[in-house]
């Protein structure tokens, strides 16, 4: 006899048994089966709980004295939607019930209003207490597993040629599901919904009809189907999910978790010492309702179809419910339903159920890599069957998910000698040094009376969170969104989209000036120069792979993260996608083969400020394009399932945080349009709870527009740090030294035309300096800096008088230039900058612009006179010029001399 003694065994219907002294099930029925698991945990199971810890779901607790009340409105009736609906092996994955729905409305109703169970205080806890210590006995474990006789009769129904360890009868189910996927990758969003209809419809057909033949034989199984299933078929998830129906539904009080008098085949490993009878009382208090999306309806399925976000998770749901579907089959053909009448009764499996199973086993189960080594090193079962299941654990499982919990494991040998207040914990240091090793949760925080307990699952994006335990938190910092990037997506001296709208302070660098993208390519291999390509391939750390990738013309993935950083891998492919080619000229004169990376793929690149914006105001498209192609297929998929309703899908106008207004459409029809954070706090937060100021979607429409959010706020948060060079310098200055670039303050030289860096005119040298032939500027090794207080006369180049006697020789070939189309609040230092950021700070001789002799307004045009071969570079007849928002017109000037008015001189700026 165990230490955990014998029971009798009690026969009575399941649902007698579930709602005991309570037929109408619901509240009451479940503070009796949690009291029943409060005894178990203490008494038979050797889990020890701090006395100032309750079990609270709505009005029902375990039993605890001072446990908190939480009042709930009344649930309201689904119509249609029937009584006990998972006991029974009939169609419900109706419109009306999720599939996996099992015991009555009012038991599903209790989780369906709240996140299940909830682990509360009923008085203050103290910080670094053991509030709960759980020995590996009462763990669900794969040990455990393996000795019951639920993991035994699946192991029965195997192929077994020779003798082999359980876990070697079974598969890795993500490597199942992998092998599924390969049959449904090229299904659209329609095609994947049908196909999950088509399994769940299959499936149930397949048990209703075993169920008959069983009834037709009069119990007899010698005529029945036996076909036994190949090694490795079935998932290693399945043994736990046969555990949770036996557990569960069996018709009797405390079913064996390994009875003496089930006699199966082969070799059976002993249960883990100290182990209870029996896991009932913990199975039914696990939740009759799991809001996975394998559980959801077809039009809660809908709202992932035609989604882009959406494809990824709606696979997922296809795969798992085929591979489900395609284990219980194979399992009912193998005699699982009729050969094991002790363990499983007539009718005690069923799709709903085997799904219910699933989703429990999914949101619950503990990963092997987030405990104490000591609970999975030298088990009976192997480090990669662990890494694969994990545990269940009773009580912790029932802690919900915080970013910053107040409790953490001991991650040491789970000794309990230390007195605290423990249910069933002997304060005798010797006792306590007796008993088993215990899985020891401590307080890393006071707690107040009343208040929850949580622990962090994870650090998960909300793909994972919705798919794996069936809620979403809102403004996820885990969240991302793949980017996909070719060498097309990253073309400069190419003319902007004809519907590029800036969505970021250009800092003055014209469009013209700017990196876009580009299908001509001719162009694409014209910018994509040897040099610039070497650059590129140390800001993929120098892998060839996906050097290759790109060279043949297709995409490499990237991430926006919702946590306000850039990837560091597109940030660096960013810089030589935008580098100015005499930059990337002299960059490459720096660098050498052999120079190490030392993890800076960039070093040697120096970032000027008109570098550095090229390379913001590029992810300010890039992001933007981004951002309203999903926006717009976000548009297309809400309006079918939110009253028709019609998103603004520009960067444009503040974003996701447009204000919404009346626009006239094409047709001439007039519709409002709403903005994506107006229509996001419309619908997302109908069913939500606040845990700590942060929101968590609980509801499937809720969770599914938390997830789109992710996406769209993760392009949205990394489109504002473009916003500025001021925010970008702040947000990515780190990350740009850590990639090895250098970053001046101001503008160091100004960008060449790429087809001149490929022959350099004679008038230009070619050590980086952009000198005019035969002129005497002085280089500087501090970039160009307007200086406060200069006049329109001021600056480097000295004082007008000063030019006007300087010798011919020591001027260069000029040309004067006529710039038509200015704003009238251009200013002549403005102009100048303009064109100095363009061609240079030695580039532009004088600049001038006319006035009105009565008022002293801007005539509207002006004269810029730089060196031949800049005037003619500018005169190029491809080359746009923009200030401003204005197309400039650049002509040759007929007029001779220098004109009168406001005058920039040389180098310097006027003010």
């Amino acid at each position: 006899m165990s230490s955990n003694g014998k029971s009798k065994k009690v026969s009575k219907p399941y649902k007698d048994i579930l709602n005991e002294d309570a037929p109408e099930g619901g509240a009451l029925a479940l503070k009796n089966r949690l009291i029943l698991l409060r005894k178990w945990a203490t008494k038979q199971a050797g889990i020890t709980v701090h006395s100032a810890i309750s079990v609270v779901n709505g009005e029902a607790t375990d039993g605890t004295r001072n446990a908190p009340i939480l009042t709930y409105e009344a649930p309201q009736p689904v119509p249609g939607a029937e009584e006990g609906s998972g006991g029974s092996s009939g169609n419900n994955a109706s419109s009306e019930v999720r599939c996996g729905a099992i015991d009555s409305q009012a038991d599903r109703a209790m989780y369906d209003r709240s996140i299940g169970c909830q682990v509360r205080t009923v008085r203050d806890l103290k910080k670094d207490e053991v509030a709960l210590a759980v020995p590996f006995s009462a763990m669900v474990s794969p040990d455990l597993i393996a000795a019951s006789d639920a993991g035994q009769a699946l192991l029965a129904c195997i192929q077994r040629e020779n003798n082999f360890d359980f876990w070697e009868g079974f598969g890795v189910a993500n490597q199942l599901e992998s092998q599924q996927m390969k049959k449904i990758i090229n299904n659209n969003g329609t095609q994947l919904i049908v196909k999950i209809l088509q399994e769940r419809k299959k499936v149930e057909g397949k048990v209703k009809a075993a169920e008959e033949l069983a009834l037709s034989q009069g119990g007899s199984v010698n005529s029945l189907p036996n076909k036994l299933v190949q090694k490795g078929r079935i998932s290693q998830r399945a043994p736990f999910l046969a555990f949770l129906i036996h557990q569960r539904f069996a018709n009797e009080l405390n079913p064996s978790v390994a009875s003496s008098t089930v006699k199966l085949a082969g070799d059976r490993p002993s249960l883990p010492e100290g182990a209870p009878k029996t896991f009932a009382p913990y199975a039914r208090t696990l939740p009759a309702s799991v809001c996975l999306p394998i559980c959801w309806k077809r039009n809660e399925l809908a709202l992932l179809n035609g989604c882009i976000p959406g494809m990824p998770p709606l696979q997922n749901v296809t795969t798992r419910t085929m591979q489900l579907s395609s284990e219980l089959i194979a399992l009912i053909d193998a005699g699982l339903l009729h050969r094991f009448p002790s363990i499983f009764s007539p009718g005690m499996i069923t799709w709903d159920r085997w799904v219910w199973a699933a989703a429990v086993y999914e949101s619950r189960v503990v990963p092997a890599n987030s405990l104490p080594d000591w609970v999975w090193k030298n088990t009976l079962s192997s480090t990669h069957v662990w890494e694969y299941c994990g545990a269940m654990i009773p009580f912790v499982d029932m802690l919900n998910h915080y970013d910053e919990p107040q409790v953490k494991w001991d991650m040491g040998k789970g000794s309990t000698s230390e007195k605290t207040e423990l249910d069933g914990l002997s304060d005798s240091e010797d006792e306590a040094d007796s008993q088993p090793k215990r899985l020891n949760l401590i307080t890393l925080e006071k707690t107040k009376k009343h208040m929850q307990l949580y622990r962090n699952y994870g650090a998960y994006n909300n793909e994972t969170f919705m798919t794996k335990f069936g809620f979403a938190r809102m403004t996820n910092p885990s969240d991302k969104v793949k980017l996909a990037w070719a060498l097309v997506d990253g073309v400069g001296e190419v003319s902007p989209p004809d519907d590029y709208e800036a969505v970021s302070e250009a800092s003055g660098v014209p469009s013209s000036q700017l990196v876009f993208e580009s299908s001509d390519a001719d162009s694409v291999k014209a910018w994509w120069s040897e040099q610039r390509v070497a650059l590129l391939s140390k800001a993929l750390l120098g892998s060839e792979e996906k050097l290759d990738i790109l060279k043949k013309g297709r995409k490499l993935p990237f991430f926006a993260f919702n946590n306000g950083k850039i990837d560091q891998t597109l940030l660096a492919v960013a810089v030589a996608a935008t580098l100015p080619s005499d930059k990337i000229l002299e960059w490459s004169r720096k660098s050498s083969d052999s120079q190490q990376f030392n993890g800076r793929p960039l070093a040697g690149v120096t970032l000027d400020k008109f570098s550095r914006n090229r390379v913001r105001m590029y992810f300010s498209f890039l992001f933007s394009r981004k951002l309203e192609k999903l926006l717009q297929n976000l548009n297309g998929c809400m309006k079918d399932h939110f009253n028709g309703v019609k998103l603004w899908t520009k960067a444009t106008s503040g974003g996701l945080n447009y204000a919404g207004d009346e626009t006239v459409s094409a047709e001439g029809e007039t519709s409002v349009v709403t903005g994506w954070q107006s229509f996001f706090d419309t619908y997302a937060y109908n069913s939500t709870m606040e845990v700590e100021e942060k929101y968590y979607a609980m509801a499937p429409d809720s969770c599914v527009l938390t997830f789109y959010d992710g996406h769209v706020r993760s392009l949205q948060n990394t489109l504002d740090i473009m916003a500025t060079d001021a925010v970008f310098l702040n947000k990515l200055k780190q990350q740009l030294e850590a990639l090895g670039c250098t970053l001046l303050a101001t503008d160091d030289t100004s960008p060449v035309a790429a087809s001149q860096l490929g022959s350099a005119p004679a008038a230009l040298n070619t050590d980086g300096s952009n000198h005019a032939k035969g002129g005497n500027s002085k280089s500087s090794d501090t970039p160009f800096a307007k200086k406060e207080g200069q006049g329109n006369g001021g600056g480097n180049g000295g004082s007008k008088r000063d030019r006007r006697q300087s010798k011919k020789g020591d001027r260069p070939s000029a040309i004067k230039l006529h710039i038509g189309n200015l704003s009238y609040q251009t200013l002549p230092n403005q102009l100048y900058d303009y064109f100095t950021r363009l061609y240079g700070k030695e580039s532009v001789l004088e600049c001038h612009i006319p006035t009105e002799r009565d008022t002293g307004n801007s005539r509207g045009f002006g004269f810029v006179t730089m060196p031949e071969q800049y005037a003619k570079a500018a005169l190029e007849a491809n080359r746009s010029h923009e200030m401003e928002g204005r197309i400039l017109k650049v002509a040759e000037s007929n007029s001779a001399g220098t004109g009168k008015g406001g005058r920039v001189g040389g180098g310097g700026g006027g003010g």
